[in-house]
């Protein structure tokens, strides 16, 4: 067959540590590529364990797109591990490669899946990068697991900070001038001004609200902060240049990085987090993340305390008090809605799972009736909106989530009621109180006064209080869900006398985690008891 008579593609990809260490390792892939007689080239800046890469979904939408009749009979790539570490993502590229008769080449280990020897070759190769993977997970996980045990600072320091010899240091560097009282302020100095701020105006929201009013930010987002996306490929004209793979990507937004990577900009969840982060108060927080990835709630996460007591910019007692202020909020709409129209209020936000692939329903557009004037919204996947990962289309309405969530309130109400009469059984200690428990009784049992066994001791002593104080916090929390959800929905009637979207959100959250949806139905509800 004549050259003239087929194309061939490719994909490239580098991850952002070997970009940053070489920013020509992405070029010299491509030149490698197209050495070869490619003339179209996508690519992805990013981890290869990420399913969602721009470049690859690109890919493989420009695959399906082609006509029956087509002129790419190749698919060219340098290693496997390029496209994928994992076995669900390459087959899926294999899978539509295939349905278009399209060959796959990779140029540093070639295979076969026309054999059954080549298939096991390939799951064997991606075995082994799923492997690599996960013992590079494992080696920062240690790391991390070291600096906690040595009460090190974490990587990245709060607003008003900088890690210095692994401590929490004010940062003292300039930071902004307010032209109306020519007044210069250090990043510390503006960390100061927003505690002082909050507590004049008593909430987040309003302060965000008004350090955005003094610092003349409005409150249209700015085009930096808008992101744009790019195309990730390059054709056959285009010139291998860092300006041209520049224009390529998405351009830079600078929404969600922090200073001094951004400007200052204050939202009333970027206000929330900061007030409560223990390292303003002299603490180096852990376990700041679930399992899932997700944010603990600053009431969950654990902490050392007094590792910077010399460079604190609230009290112990203030912290106390700043997350008493904001607990207290979340009952107060004026607080977290201000002036906005309450009809409008999503009070589902973040509340609703897909059964399919876990990820989040968001809403996704809302109309006005014009027979009684009620807000219907319509809630689906993120991810079937994001990338088509999920086949979860189907849509569900707020009525129906509504009707559907709150008819299983109803029943749980009368079936929590019942047991509540039943006399409670004893909570048993949880496996880790156990253990800390065992290893405090090793150590009183060795005999003398070692200062190190005696600081350990103490250690083990502190982390036992907290931990009760977390099992006690958590079962005072069940034990209100239980009776708010009894209170609530024992009488359908009073959900539907409640007129507020705003009290309806609220008493949702305080009484639901989440509620799983599977083609339009509410296949589960998880309660918080």
């Amino acid at each position: 067959m004549d050259a003239a008579d087929f194309e061939s593609w490719g994909y490239a990809r580098v991850s952002t540590d070997e970009q940053a260490q070489d920013k020509d390792a992405l070029l010299k892939q491509m030149q490698r590529l197209r050495d070869t007689g490619v003339s179209k080239i996508f690519f992805d800046i990013d981890k290869r364990t990420k399913h969602d890469r721009k470049g690859l979904l690109k890919l493989i939408k420009a695959v399906q797109e082609l006509p029956a009749h087509h002129k790419v009979k190749f698919l060219t790539f340098t290693r496997i591990d390029r496209v994928a570490a994992s076995q669900v993502i390459f087959y899926k590229l294999i899978s539509e490669l295939q349905k278009k008769k399209i060959k796959p080449i990779a140029l540093d280990d070639p295979f076969d899946l026309d054999s059954v020897g080549g298939e096991l070759t390939v799951d064997i190769r991606l075995d082994v990068a799923k492997h690599e993977v996960k013992m590079l997970g494992l080696r920062i996980r240690k790391e991390r697991e070291l600096r906690r045990k040595e009460k090190k600072s974490n990587f990245y320091a709060p607003f008003g900070y900088k890690v210095k010899a692994d401590k929490y240091v004010f940062n003292n560097d300039p930071c902004i001038c307010l032209l109306e009282t020519k007044q210069e302020l250090s990043v510390v100095e503006v960390g100061q001004l927003v505690v002082k701020t909050f507590y004049q105006v008593g909430s987040c929201t309003q302060t965000a609200k008004s350090l955005n009013e003094l610092f003349g930010i409005t409150s249209k987002c700015a085009d930096k902060y808008v992101k744009k996306s790019g195309h990730y490929s390059i054709d056959e004209d285009d010139s291998l240049t860092q300006k041209t793979i520049k224009k390529k990507i998405d351009e830079k937004s600078y929404a969600g990085l922090r200073y001094p990577y951004s400007g200052l900009r204050w939202t009333a969840t970027g206000i929330r987090d900061w007030l409560t982060n223990p390292v303003l108060a002299g603490g180096t927080p852990y376990g700041t993340l679930n399992e899932n990835g997700s944010k603990k709630s600053f009431d969950d996460i654990g902490v050392f305390w007094n590792t910077h007591d010399d460079q604190t910019l609230i009290t112990f007692q203030q912290h106390q008090e700043i997350k008493a202020i904001i607990r207290g909020n979340r009952k107060n709409s004026w607080a977290s809605h201000g002036n906005s129209d309450p009809q409008k209020l999503n009070i589902f936000q973040g509340l609703i799972v897909c059964a399919q692939c876990h990820a989040r329903f968001v809403k996704v557009a809302t109309y006005q009736s014009r027979r009684d004037n009620r807000f219907k919204s319509y809630y689906q996947c993120t991810y079937y909106l994001k990338n088509g990962m999920c086949q979860h289309k189907t849509a569900i309405t707020n009525f129906e989530l509504e009707d559907q969530i709150v008819d299983f309130l109803v029943k749980e109400a009368e079936r929590i009621a019942v047991l509540g009469e039943q006399p409670s059984t004893p909570t048993t200690d949880s496996k880790e109180l156990l253990e800390l428990r065992s290893q405090l009784q090793t150590l009183e049992s060795i005999p003398g006064n070692n200062p190190a066994i005696e600081t350990a001791k103490e250690e083990l002593r502190l982390q036992i209080i907290e931990l009760l104080d977390s099992d006690e916090r958590t079962s005072h929390a069940q034990l209100i869900s239980r009776e708010r959800i009894i209170a609530a929905f024992r009488n359908k009637d009073f959900w539907k006398g409640i007129q507020n979207p705003v009290d309806k959100k609220r008493l949702l959250r305080e009484c639901i985690m989440c509620a799983v949806v599977n083609e339009g139905k509410v296949v589960e509800v998880r309660l918080r008891v």
